[in-house]
């Protein structure tokens, strides 16, 4: 970038750089040290600021909890996981009771303001680990530990639970919760109150709300519910269909039911995170399954995630920066909501913004791989790629059958300059994975390092095209392989879309990525600039 360019030339050019007022920016330099330079011999209004450092400043300035930030943040003081439930029953099917068991009592602590609690994928992680209690909890972040095991006989129903202090390894209170299948709800409401007594913690009028909540009725639909839940995360086309048809046969008997829709929306959605149904199908059912539990629940943060999810989908970022907020402002501590949040910020090149919510993220869901790499990719977006490579290895590492945490390694090693091994990662993808969307997007990157994709057609087939162009990602790996061919066409035709489905992080673009440095001269390529910095400049934090 030229140093005309790099500079900014008034008060009113270095707010609008910050998307703040004129008043906040001088109220930063004043305060928090903006570096802001003023002309030798103009008058004192007379002043400029390098780009770069304002980067740089903000960077560093959110390294630390935002002062905005620190209330919300040290208000859950106190930390706890819930480890998955020991199924005891005789039946082995009655696995998903416990599993769901241990979903819901994780999601009813969560509504607790004053207690983080861990996400229930790291904790899933230590299902039936030898470490002891403080190991655990050192791997979690987390300083109270509830295990937990649930055994049915007949309509009969017994829950046990222990509460333990991992910093001094003591046992805070145990106790065992019996009676008939139909009361559980009794049992979930009082398991969570002897955690609060015992954690000492103050309950709020909110938190009195939410404990007492009874969002499905009978037991029926209860474990309908539960069943749903499992298969929905199996990501298999079978299991999702089982979901969608457990749900539909919860709300015929229970009828309205607020946490039914929102799982319901979920399951749609997972058809499309999937790659199974990447249609308006799965978008609009899930937007009526949202509108329903708005209609139920006004204000619901579960309505709300589900919402902006939806919005993220439809490319809609800034309206899924808005819902996702709200949603947050609900439940603060929702790893689910603060991870889609982080990735919305990051794509929009509001990457200041994703920091403190990542350190957030980091504390309650430390052990999921694709949480433990969002600040790696808040780094690349910055073009810090070599920070990249540990996190996005150690990624690929803990769960190498996933095509798109091997593509996403290729995808690092690429942007290091590290091409023998990208190209040994993609040679080495088993034959089962090759023809999923990731696997064909990583062989086209290999052609594009090997020379084959020079002089190719610069298309894919159209069910693969189809696919690709539902999402930001892929188009923008595609844009990348292409431009690396010197496909100029194609490599824009892809990039547009990316920047259509969301990605419109302009500094990355313009600056950063280094298999776009032959595009960038590129008349074409230097009108999207144009486009994407208007979106960028105009998005609200």
């Amino acid at each position: 970038m030229s140093s005309a360019a790099e500079q900014l030339q008034s008060w009113k050019e270095i707010a609008r750089y910050l998307r703040r007022s004129v008043r906040t920016a001088r109220r930063w330099e004043r305060v928090e040290g903006l570096p802001v330079h003023r002309h030798v011999h103009h008058s004192r209004a007379s002043v400029f600021a390098m780009r770069s450092e304002i980067d740089a400043w903000r960077h560093s300035r959110a390294e630390a909890p935002r002062a905005a930030e620190a209330p919300e943040a040290s208000a859950a003081t106190t930390s706890i996981a819930v480890l998955p439930f020991q199924n005891l029953s005789a039946e082995a099917a009655s696995e998903y009771f416990a599993a769901g068991l241990t979903e819901e009592i994780t999601t009813t602590l969560s509504k607790v303001r004053a207690l983080r609690v861990t996400s229930r994928t790291s904790a899933l992680t230590l299902r039936g680990s030898p470490k002891t209690a403080r190991a655990i909890a050192k791997l979690l972040r987390t300083r109270y530990l509830l295990q937990g095991s649930v055994r049915r006989f007949g309509p009969r129903l017994r829950i046990s639970a222990q509460l333990i202090d991992a910093i001094s390894d003591a046992h805070c209170w145990a106790d065992t919760f019996e009676g008939e299948l139909a009361d559980v709800f009794e049992m979930q409401e009082k398991l969570a109150r002897l955690i609060v007594a015992a954690l000492k913690l103050h309950l709020t009028a909110r938190d009195e709300r939410q404990l007492t909540a009874r969002g499905i009725g009978t037991v029926a639909a209860y474990e309908l519910y539960l069943r749903a839940r499992q298969e929905g995360w199996r990501w298999r086309r079978d299991a999702i269909d089982r979901a969608v048809q457990l749900l539909g046969e919860a709300l015929r008997i229970e009828g309205d039911s607020a946490p039914l829709y929102a799982a319901l929306g979920v399951a749609y959605l997972q058809y499309r995170e999937a790659g199974i149904d990447l249609s308006e199908r799965p978008l609009q059912e899930a937007e009526r399954c949202a509108a329903q539990v708005l209609a139920l629940e006004p204000g619901s943060s579960a309505a709300l995630q589900l919402r902006g999810w939806i919005h993220y989908s439809r490319g809609r970022i800034q309206s899924a920066v808005r819902d996702l907020n709200a949603a947050l402002a609900g439940e603060p501590h929702n790893a689910d909501t603060l991870l889609l949040l982080c990735n919305c910020y990051i794509i929009s090149g509001q990457v200041a913004a994703a920091r403190p919510l990542l350190q957030r993220l980091a504390s309650v869901d430390p052990l999921t791989p694709i949480s433990v790499c969002m600040p790696a990719f808040a780094d690349i977006m910055e073009g810090r790629f070599a920070r990249a490579l540990k996190p996005y290895r150690q990624m690929f590492g803990l769960d190498p059958a996933n095509p798109l945490a091997r593509l996403f390694y290729v995808w690092v090693l690429i942007l290091n300059r590290r091409h023998r091994q990208a190209l040994a990662l993609v040679r080495s993808c088993p034959a089962d994975l090759q023809d999923s969307l990731a696997g064909r997007v990583m062989r086209l990157l290999a052609a594009a390092l090997t020379g084959e994709l020079h002089g190719a057609p610069g298309r894919l087939p159209p069910a693969m095209a189809a696919l690709a162009a539902a999402t930001d990602m892929f188009p923008r790996f595609l844009a990348q392989g292409f431009a690396l061919a010197g496909q100029r066409t194609a490599a824009l035709r892809w990039l547009r879309i990316a920047v259509a489905r969301g990605f419109i992080n302009y500094p990355y673009l313009a600056r950063h990525d280094p298999c776009f440095k032959r595009l960038r001269p590129d008349v074409r390529f230097q009108r999207l600039l144009q486009t994407t910095k208007r979106r960028w400049d105009s998005f609200v934090i």
